[in-house]
């Protein structure tokens, strides 16, 4: 059968109701003492109760049913009504109720305890350009030859696997961003000190992705350069792509870089080594502020 809803309403229905059947086959024997009639009674009743429970079934799922999310090839509905597959859903958007996160032995402070460091996500945002992944590169080495449990999440890097799927519109910035924000939290929940290394142009993706990942956790990291400079150093030729028309909605010249209001840290990459950028990192995970 091609439905599996359908065939597990079958079987429930099959394996629920026959158990009650046969005891009234039973009973009406005792009573009657008619082996057929007995036999009589339990088949008018498991027919009966066959076709009712699966048409209450079949029209409780279709027509009754709600808050479930279904997914029929690529099309995602709730409630029947189509949703954009690029439209983030937010994520305070309540569970399912088949959705039941499971809690395991092994806690976050055991693993914290593990690792002899707590954990800690540096969000770097910034332009094209100004420094975030060379910046996020000699953090980690440090880091790891210091013997911390460490990982670099990248914006090239993640939109090459897990978000290779997202476009560069403000829609698909914003679930580039929700999504990487859930598993930088997956990885602090690890035990883990997480670089990111994204633009995350938008203040509000920004503030989306501190809510999830906790505000003791996060540390927003402005990685400050002048769009001149960055365009000056331009390691990957894409602000001259950019120019040229060649690339839409690049940050710092076809979409907007909303810049942080009130960051822990600002790098200003124009005026500090990378060296000195690390020690400003490094001193604020070694204080905990």
């Amino acid at each position: 059968m091609k439905n599996p809803d359908q065939l597990r309403h079958i079987l429930k229905t099959i394996s629920w109701r026959i158990v009650g059947t046969i005891d009234t086959m039973i009973v009406s024997y005792i009573v009657t003492g008619s082996l057929k009639v007995g036999m009589a009674i339990g088949g008018f009743e498991v027919f009966t109760k066959m076709i009712l429970y699966y048409f209450h079934e079949r029209v409780w799922y279709k027509y009754i049913s709600v808050g479930r999310l279904r997914v029929s090839g690529l099309q995602v509905t709730r409630d029947s009504e189509p949703i954009n597959p690029s439209t983030p859903i937010p994520p305070t958007s309540p569970l399912p109720p088949h959705i039941i996160p499971q809690t395991y032995t092994v806690t976050h402070t055991d693993r914290t305890n593990r690792n002899q460091h707590p954990p800690k996500v540096f969000w770097m945002t910034g332009l094209s350009g100004s420094g975030k992944s060379t910046i996020a590169n000699a953090l980690q080495n440090e880091l790891f030859q210091k013997g911390y449990q460490v990982y670099v999440l990248d914006g090239d890097n993640i939109r090459s696997g897990l978000n290779k799927d997202l476009d560069f519109s403000d829609t698909g910035r914003m679930e580039n961003i929700r999504r990487i924000s859930e598993v930088a939290k997956l990885f602090a929940d690890a035990g883990f000190v997480v670089i990111t290394a994204f633009i995350s142009p938008f203040k509000t993706d920004r503030q989306q992705a501190k809510d999830i990942i906790g505000t003791e956790t996060f540390c927003e990291v402005y990685v400050n350069a002048p769009l001149e400079v960055c365009e000056q150093r331009d390691v990957k030729g894409l602000y001259k792509k950019a120019r040229a028309g060649e690339i839409k909605n690049f940050t710092g010249i076809g979409s907007a870089f909303e810049k942080p209001e009130n960051p822990d840290i600002v790098i200003k990459t124009n005026e500090l080594s990378i060296n000195e950028s690390v020690e400003l990192l490094t001193t604020q995970l070694a204080t905990g502020s």
